[in-house]
């Protein structure tokens, strides 16, 4: 996986969501820096989920995400937000619009960790 501050991680056209990321810190720090954008659904996430499935594999703990850009999301977000909190790391939410402030007010209603 490579991480720098130049390139995104994964590039594509816009599709119903489009996920970026990079990484400020060289390799082997511990923060990954992720920006979402558009939709983010079942099958507009899974780039997200194979992004956090290798940076976990690759020793990183914390995980900051730039929500400011997303227009709908459902609980695919929270299923890989799960996925990344699974292994005891962590995930720090910025510039969350209303989707998804309210997808995790109803997850922090439900009694499920935040």
């Amino acid at each position: 996986m490579s991480t720098s501050s130049t390139s995104p991680i994964l590039s594509a056209p816009p599709a119903p969501g489009d996920i970026s990321g990079h990484s400020p810190a060289p390799p082997g720090a511990d923060t990954l820096h992720v920006r979402l954008r558009g939709d983010i659904d079942h099958f507009s996430a899974a780039p997200l989920r194979a992004i956090l499935t290798a940076a976990a594999a690759h020793g990183r703990t914390r995980l900051v995400l730039d929500c400011a850009d997303v227009s709908f999301c459902d609980s695919a977000l929270l299923g890989a937000l799960a996925l990344w909190r699974g292994g005891g790391r962590t995930a720090e939410i910025r510039d969350a619009p209303p989707p998804v402030r309210r997808l995790l007010a109803l997850e922090r209603q439900l009694g499920a960790p935040a």
